[in-house]
């Protein structure tokens, strides 16, 4: 092999571990579960690309909207203890 040959393949070779080494230690974004509030944008987001009737849009909307709230008690019975003694 001559001079040139090995220093092309010199150069070859550490370009090619340059470029295998920053592919490595790339910053990739954390995964992360979404949270409640970003899970409800893109639920109501996902229904406004739908191309529903105002109605059904109003309706799923609703829905989506009222499964974040909790829901107040309106009624209370006196419960007796399942165990006495």
């Amino acid at each position: 092999m001559n001079t040139a040959a090995r220093l092309l393949l010199a150069t070859l070779t550490a370009a090619g571990i340059a470029v295998l080494t920053g592919c490595a230690s790339a910053n990739h974004p954390e995964l992360r579960p979404y949270t409640a509030e970003e899970t409800r944008q893109l639920q109501l987001e996902a229904i406004q690309r739908q191309g529903l009737s105002l109605d059904e849009y109003e309706l799923r909307k609703r829905v989506i909207l009222r499964a974040d709230t909790p829901q107040a008690v309106t009624e209370t019975r006196d419960i007796e203890p399942g165990i006495k003694g």
